[in-house]
């Protein structure tokens, strides 16, 4: 698929532009120079193809700051991953000195480029810009990205270039397989050659290698097709990295990819979008979506552009598979983990808490070890102990490989479903129990993602909620279900579900 890196200068419009190309509000957009900082990536499609549109951070956002250098290599990243780029300039202000510096890059890059004029909302617009922005050439798009005004002009042109890029490819494939027809026939006449000086010892030889080769490459062949047909089963599991600001969130996905795709500083709110990271690990398949902060409610000033990006932080809990709960080891769980926690089980998501810092901790070398850290920090949130709680440092690695396979294992246990006979099991211990003898008990699994429970019995109004919270612990004592939430539904015999 070819990938388009949309770039500019900040506040030029390049997160509407993108996010009306993509067709859905993927990018934040506000008023605030900088707003975008890590590279945001999305699907859009052309009438006749689709590519993989990159939201950038864009150039100088602060003059100075420690923020700039960073979101500019970002921006830099994106020119060197991307097929075509998208130069956004803003009508508004005019061309500038930091414009010019960006349209020379691009030239620069020698990857097939479309510049683009936004904030253009009407014709007399139209006039002025063709003459701020004659240095452009003639062949620039105008657009009012806000509008959605001759978005589909940038479409055909891209078009146009991706088959430009097509028909350059397939050309170059053609020359090489020429090139390799005329390597071949010239080795068969050498091999023709030193034929005649010993015929049969090297027919012999070379009929030895062929069979070799033969049984190597069917080897091959069969592990590849075993392979791709396991690859093919694999779901990708959609993983977000949610919990307070500056706990390491950015800084774990970072050691978990090896390559710091997401910026890290040591302010608070450094992350404002929901960025999604395609990531495989010994053959499963995630996606790895970094997220904004979350503070208190009473903190949040509905005018700043925190307040949107937390409503991206709570979008990427409803639409996960698992949650990663990144806590600072070092502070423990606050009564805002809690809350977070709290949310992502009654949302019915896979949790796993990441503890994260314990590298710190390992160099204090505390009384019974991290293990006993780890069970007082469980013992610190009861209502979530069913999730894997596993301590990691996203400074040196530790605990990554634990991480992931926590990860994996409840993603399984989240899409678990039982059997009839595994489910009348449960219905033997139930009609133990003394508050069950006259509830004539019958459970039934009735969905996954959470698993979810029905239970019927005589007199629902009389079960109460630690009775309840009692079967569930059944379920789990023989079953499991570690890392999943359990959800209930009680319900009186012969009434319908």
């Amino acid at each position: 698929m070819v990938k388009v890196a949309i770039i500019g200068k900040v506040n030029s419009g390049k997160s509407t532009l993108f996010n009306a190309m993509v067709g859905s509000s993927v990018s934040i957009t506000w008023k605030e120079p900088g707003t975008t900082r890590d590279i945001v990536e999305a699907i859009a499609h052309s009438k006749k193809t689709d590519y993989v549109l990159m939201d950038t951070a864009g150039y100088a956002p602060y003059e100075g700051h420690p923020l700039q250098k960073i979101m500019e290599e970002q921006t830099e990243k994106a020119i060197n991953e991307a097929d075509i780029l998208i130069c956004v300039f803003d009508a508004k202000s005019g061309f500038s000195e930091i414009d010019k510096k960006i349209r020379d890059r691009v030239i620069k890059s020698g990857k097939p480029y479309i510049f683009v004029v936004n904030k253009v909302d009407s014709k007399k617009e139209e006039l002025v810009v063709y003459q701020d922005f004659h240095i452009l050439g003639n062949d620039f798009i105008t657009v009012s990205a806000l509008h959605k005004k001759n978005i589909e002009k940038i479409f055909e042109k891209l078009d146009e270039i991706s088959e430009k890029i097509e028909d350059k490819e397939k050309s170059s494939r053609e020359k090489e397989k020429i090139s390799n027809e005329k390597e071949k026939i010239l080795e068969d006449e050498t091999q023709i050659l030193i034929g005649k000086e010993s015929l049969s010892k090297l027919e012999l030889e070379i009929e030895k290698q062929r069979e070799k080769e033969i049984e190597e490459i069917s080897r091959e062949l069969i592990e590849k097709g075993k392979a791709l047909v396991k690859k093919e089963r694999v779901e990708k599991i959609r993983i977000s990295f949610v919990g307070r600001p500056n706990v390491g969130k950015s800084s774990l996905i970072n050691k978990i990819l090896g390559y710091p795709r997401c910026i890290v500083y040591d302010e608070p709110g450094t992350t404002r979008d929901a960025v999604r990271i395609p990531f495989e690990y010994e053959g499963k398949k995630f996606i790895l979506v970094d997220t904004p902060g979350i503070r208190k409610k009473s903190k949040i000033d509905k005018e700043e552009v925190e307040f949107k990006s937390i409503g991206r932080s709570l979008t990427a809990i409803f639409v996960s598979d698992v949650c990663i709960l990144v806590i600072d080891s070092l502070e423990g769980i606050t009564h805002q983990d809690r809350h977070i926690a709290s949310l992502i089980e009654r949302r019915g998501r896979a949790l796993v808490v990441a503890l994260n810092k314990i590298d710190i901790i390992r160099e204090l070398k505390p009384a019974g070890g991290i293990g006993k850290i780890v069970e007082a920090l469980k013992n610190s949130a009861r209502f979530i102990k069913w999730a894997y709680f596993i301590p990691v440092s996203a400074k040196t690695g530790y605990g990554i490989p634990s991480l992931l396979e926590a990860i994996y294992s409840s993603y399984k246990e989240w899409t678990k479903a039982l059997k009839p006979s595994e489910l009348l099991k449960i219905r033997e211990k139930l009609i133990q129990l003394d508050f069950m003898k006259n509830q004539n008990p019958k459970i039934f699994q009735v969905g996954i993602k959470p698993p979810t429970f029905l239970v019927y019995v005589n007199e629902p109004e009389h079960l109460r909620k630690h009775q309840i919270m009692h079967i569930q612990k059944i379920i789990r004592q023989i079953y499991g279900f570690y890392g999943s939430p359990i959800h209930f539904r009680v319900k009186r015999h012969g009434e319908k579900y």
